[in-house]
């Protein structure tokens, strides 16, 4: 994970943690338990992730961690290339958040039952942290909901 991303979250955790109605808008827990065989392929920034934080709550962003992985990927089997090519890696609100096993690239399968589904493309893990759970670009998928509030008001939105 790059260092301005990795800062980024440890100051927020620690925002999050200066008042306990901030729980409400968002929750970042480190991992007690790494797994010190992280793979240098296309996953490896999600997989440094997870050997440092064993979940993440930003407003309307989840991502969970390893060990509650396995209980969340059955919306991959609503994916093309299902479990091949995908993992379940969390949520924004209420729509599953997934992960490419080939290239590491994330999306978000949106829609309701009955209606025709869309598959939204955030980039990269990396991008995604930086850009739209951290950036300028939460609006795009939180709107100006608390998390953008607080992230505004601690000067990491423009």
């Amino acid at each position: 994970m790059q260092p301005i991303t990795r800062e980024k979250i440890k100051f927020m955790k620690h925002v999050l943690e200066e008042d306990p109605f901030y729980l409400v808008i968002g929750d970042i827990q480190e991992e007690s338990d790494p797994d010190p065989d992280v793979k240098k392929d296309a996953l490896q920034t999600y997989h440094e992730f997870l050997n440092e934080y064993s979940s993440l709550r930003c407003g309307s962003v989840v991502l969970f961690g390893r060990k509650e992985l396995p209980d969340y990927q059955f919306p991959v089997a609503d994916m093309p290339g299902g479990f091949e090519e995908w993992v379940c890696i969390g949520k924004i609100e209420p729509y599953p958040l997934y992960i490419n096993k080939q290239n590491g690239r994330i999306c978000c399968l949106t829609g309701d039952p009955g209606t025709e589904m869309e598959i939204r493309h955030f980039g990269d893990f990396h991008e995604f942290l930086e850009s739209y759970v951290f950036g300028e670009k939460y609006v795009e998928i939180g709107g100006r909901d608390d998390w953008y509030d607080l992230l505004k008001q601690r000067g990491l939105l423009k």
